[in-house]
């Protein structure tokens, strides 16, 4: 019976994991099935943001800076590369011999909210994901926005008491 109670929950897990946004965005929320929504709050917040394209999977992509860096926001479980239900803040940084997973699980231990990952490649991101399917208001999204920007300019306090030389700008 627990076996059975296991598996129907892991199934139910795994489905919402995977729930694109079918509904329509409503008046005055954020979607990742939106993007124009996440565009518009964004600029609201005084961050600039161009709507473009990833070159790996085609999905809606959007360009943006903060705390001195360029980042991405990746739009996840889309269907046909729209109609998305989650958005993923990114910064890669270029390739260093410090880039190392000592590194990242140093910062991993430390904060709550963002992901650093090293790389075989001896690269280092950094992710925020968030989901939005149903929609953010616009006072979440805007307390999406301030942490990640919070935790940008944590990460370059990180870097200069650590020893990684990550590339800026």
């Amino acid at each position: 019976m627990r076996l059975g109670m296991v598996v129907l929950a892991a199934g139910l897990l795994a489905g919402a994991a995977q729930a694109s946004d079918k509904e329509p965005c409503g008046k005055g929320m954020v979607c990742a099935s939106a993007p124009q929504t996440v565009i518009d709050a964004l600029q609201a917040a005084g961050y600039k943001a161009v709507l473009t394209k990833s070159e790996n999977s085609g999905n809606p992509m959007i360009e943006s800076a903060a705390s001195g860096y360029k980042f991405n926001i990746f739009f996840y479980e889309c269907e046909e590369k729209k109609s998305c239900g989650s958005l993923q803040f990114n910064i890669g940084f270029t390739k260093e011999d410090d880039n190392t997973p000592e590194l990242a699980n140093l910062w991993n231990r430390k904060m709550r909210f963002i992901q650093m990952s090293a790389e075989e490649d001896k690269t280092l991101n950094v992710n925020y994901d968030v989901t939005t399917v149903g929609g953010l208001n616009q006072k979440n999204f805007a307390d999406v926005i301030d942490w990640w920007a919070f935790m940008l300019g944590e990460m370059n306090k990180f870097f200069k008491e650590n020893p990684a030389k990550p590339a800026k700008k």
